[in-house]
């Protein structure tokens, strides 16, 4: 059911251009303009939102392949993440792969593989620290996107495999991997560290991308990690339901009446119809969602939903303070298969 490529979107052209236009000019009076704290404040907000977007509408697709009907543009459209500092190579075998065919599995899902300070699965270890991630995960999501950054390092120079199923870079891939990090360093730092002093460089980067960090963050979370899907505690193929029905089982849309998220969060409130078709293009989800709807009434098949982003948001913070209980002391709230 992984679903046919379609016509390119004119819509999602519209929003790349719009959204890295945005980037580079707040880049821009970012490095050679700004000069009180609150231009400095502003241009930076500005710049965090914009990749943020980049993100959800532009290298998301173009590194499932949706973004274009034409590989090569499909190609560029990925490696806008190399150019926000994390390699298009390492994420999308994490992502397309671990990920979307492992949904919500622990060991094998690497989203909710999150160091020992999170449990976000009920087959993971617990520790007591974990009663209190409810309110320090929040912060901690701030690191997210300087995570990346370490990962790839960790990747490179250590060869850490980490789940992965792609090899260590070779030719044209390590070629583009190392230019794209190069072009990276130089912009996030060569230049602004030949204008500014150090301290304000690191600060505004650190500023951006801890802003990243966050709104990614708790996007992707609303879609797997809320107590209205499910959990397994295991690895367990046998008893595991076709993919189809594992991946609606353990994935929630969020928002999916409001115009402005999806257009935003480019279609991944619609995250049901993403995993079920992750090789169509975000701009038509809304319409697929229809479909997807009735087949799964017809089928008796529970589609699970929060209505809001504040819904979306409250489901996990649940989930994870459900998470951070002791075991033997959690209360049944994480839903169960039928």
């Amino acid at each position: 059911m992984g679903g046919r490529r379609t016509v390119d979107s004119p819509l999602m052209y519209a929003k790349a251009a719009g959204l890295i236009g945005t980037a580079i000019v707040s880049y821009m009076f970012l490095v050679f303009q700004a000069q009180s704290p609150l231009g400095v404040a502003i241009s930076a907000t500005l710049l965090a939102l914009a990749l943020v977007g980049i993100g959800f509408n532009v290298q998301h697709d173009g590194n499932h392949g949706t973004f274009s009907r034409r590989p090569w543009v499909n190609r560029l459209a990925g490696l806008t993440l190399d150019l926000m500092g994390a390699s298009s190579y390492f994420w999308g075998d994490k992502h397309n792969h671990n990920h979307h065919v492992y949904t919500n599995i622990p060991d094998e899902d690497a989203d909710i593989d999150l160091g020992p300070l999170a449990r976000m699965s009920p087959g993971q270890p617990w520790h007591w620290w974990h009663r209190y991630q409810h309110i320090y995960l929040w912060m901690l999501y701030s690191l997210v996107h300087l995570r990346y950054l370490w990962s790839d390092l960790q990747r490179l120079a250590l060869g850490k495999n980490d789940g992965l199923t792609v090899g260590y870079p070779k030719g044209a891939d390590m070629a583009w991997l190392l230019g794209c990090k190069a072009f990276f360093l130089t912009v996030a730092f060569v230049i602004p560290l030949s204008l500014h002093p150090v301290g304000v460089v690191l600060g505004t980067y650190v500023y951006v991308s801890m802003t990243m960090g966050v709104i990614f963050s708790v996007v992707f979370q609303m879609a797997h990690s809320v107590d209205v899907v499910l959990h397994p505690a295991t690895h367990d193929d046998a008893n595991r339901p076709e993919w189809v029905v594992h991946q609606i089982e353990t994935t929630a849309n969020f928002a999916v009446n409001s115009r402005v998220a999806t257009f935003l969060l480019g279609g991944l409130n619609f995250q049901r119809e993403h995993h079920l078709y992750p090789r169509i293009a975000h701009a038509y989800y809304p319409a697929i969602s229809r479909v997807v709807l009735e087949v799964c009434k017809e089928h008796g098949v529970p589609c699970r939903e929060n209505a809001t982003l504040i819904d979306g948001i409250r489901s996990h913070h649940r989930y994870i303070r459900s998470m951070g209980l002791k075991p033997d002391a959690m209360p049944d709230a994480v839903p169960q298969r039928a």
